[in-house]
């Protein structure tokens, strides 16, 4: 009955054993992440589970064995003395928990967090049991992040970037270093890196932007009107006294359940971006009055020559040499009117054509036609921009094309119209002079022609790339299509 007895307690002994070698092997084996190792006072594998196994093939390319020293696996002397090291410390007594870095740069360099505990037993320290755990993920990302951190604020530091936080309840601005850097200050000599919005506007907002700026954040925080989001520039005054352009911006986190509304943005010092600007902006101002003036005095040099035109024509008796003179007159004239409109216009590059055309058709209308009721002049003109380049060539052509129409176009007592258009049609603008007169002649090649206006107007167009049709169904009719140059 003893020897039954005895054989039913090894049995039950045996599955005990087992059972807790399953648990310690589930414990032990089971996290992938989880790396455990036992040495003894020798630093000799006493235990190690497969996960520590794999990992030092990974790491040191090492076949570790029981029996042998862990220390022999390491093969780069500075992780093999800080290993001896941690080791010593837990033989010694200690329970320690640190973060480390192991591993062959060839194969893989990996972040461990470990703790290490003694064996103890009855007769005192008998070895050193060690559980690792991979944090490289982790320890990559937060890396990363640092990286980050760091050039984020280098780049802050070299855009002049400092950022703040505005707590809304009791309107307390929070500021880091940077921003009493700007200021010429800082949070140690002002005393703290908070400050109220009532204390930032009397003490370091200039005090004709402080109204205004204080109204904005006022009025946007009272009726929850965020104009936060876009840049508000205003100047500062730093405790030296100089005064220095910043601009600020204000984002917003909407209010959850768990937190409330978050203000924060940046504040940027733009003084130097400032000056430039206000020397660019004083530049152009240079710029523009001297092109204005270039205008005005080019204007006032045709207008001297047109007149100097028609003091000659009056001591001209032969009819032909003084239609000469008053065309050549009419010419500079249209060209004087160009440069008027320019001098006139806020563009200085461009003018309205169409206004062009009317006053420069009126003018030529009342100096040619002297029985106004004979003929009528019908425009039909849309006000369109056109580039300097272009208007002047298509200033002659218009006074050549209407001059031609009330000097050839209604002989002895014919009467017509004369219709002018200028609009666009699709990319391209397009330009109509036309009469009811006589007619051209049949006999005449109009684009091969000895006249100096015609012989003007076919060159002028080909200098506009231009295109131009000649049409006598009805009377007379010059149509030029052009595509502006000079956008």
């Amino acid at each position: 009955m003893n020897e039954i007895k005895d054989n039913n307690q090894v049995e039950k002994a045996n599955i005990n054993l087992e059972h807790s070698g399953a648990i310690l092997n589930s414990i032990f084996e089971g996290p992938e992440n989880i790396i455990a190792f036992s040495l003894d006072q020798n630093y000799q594998y006493i235990f190690f589970n497969q996960a520590h196994s794999q990992t030092m093939k990974n790491i040191w390319d090492a076949d570790i064995e029981i029996g042998k020293s862990m220390l022999d696996y390491i093969s780069y002397p500075e992780d093999r003395e800080k290993a001896k090291v941690n080791f010593d410390r837990v033989l010694s007594g200690e329970n320690f928990i640190i973060v480390e870095e192991y591993g062959e740069e060839s194969l893989s360099r990996n972040y461990w967090e470990n703790i290490y505990n003694p064996i103890q037993s009855d007769k005192g320290i008998i070895g050193i049991n060690v559980f690792c755990i991979d944090i490289t993920e982790r320890q990559e990302a937060e890396n990363a992040l640092k990286l980050s951190q760091i050039q984020l604020e280098n780049a802050m530091d070299l855009a002049k970037l400092a950022n703040w936080e505005l707590d809304i309840s009791n309107k307390t601005f929070t500021f880091n270093d940077r921003f009493y850097s700007i200021l010429g200050t800082t949070a140690e000599k002002e005393g703290s890196y908070q400050i109220s919005l009532d204390d930032y506007l009397r003490k370091y907002v200039h005090p004709d932007d402080a109204g205004s700026i204080g109204e904005l954040i006022e009025s946007s925080l009272k009726e929850r009107r965020l104009i936060f989001g876009r840049e508000i520039h205003h100047r500062v005054v730093r405790n030296d006294g100089k005064t220095r352009h910043v601009a600020i911006v204000i984002r917003v986190t909407p209010p959850t359940k768990k937190s409330n509304v978050h203000v924060y943005g940046t504040v940027q010092d733009v003084t130097e971006r400032k000056m430039v600007e206000e020397k660019l902006k004083k530049s152009l101002t240079e710029k523009e009055v001297l092109l204005k003036e270039i205008h005005h005095r080019v204007k006032n040099n045709l207008m001297v020559i047109s007149s100097l035109l028609n003091l000659q024509s009056q001591y001209i008796k032969d009819k032909e040499a003084l239609d000469i003179f008053r065309e050549s007159q009419n010419r500079a004239r249209s060209m004087a009117l160009i440069h008027e409109r320019l001098y006139q216009s806020p563009d200085l590059k461009r003018i309205d054509f169409g206004d062009y055309i009317q006053t420069l058709s009126k003018d030529l209308f009342h100096s040619c036609i002297t029985n106004l009721g004979r003929v009528k002049m019908n425009l039909n003109v849309e006000n369109l921009m056109v580039d300097i380049n272009t208007t002047v060539p298509l200033g002659l052509i218009v006074n050549e094309l209407v001059t031609n129409s009330m000097k050839h176009g209604f002989v002895g007592d014919t009467k017509g119209e004369i219709n002018i258009e200028f609009h666009e049609e699709g990319d391209e603008f397009v330009l109509v002079v036309s009469d009811t007169g006589v007619g051209f002649p049949d006999d005449i090649d109009f684009r091969n022609t000895s006249t100096l206006g015609l012989q003007l107007v076919n060159n002028l167009t080909t200098q506009i790339d231009g295109k131009i049709e000649l049409n006598k169904d009805k009377g007379t009719e010059f149509r030029i299509t052009f595509k502006e140059q000079y956008k």
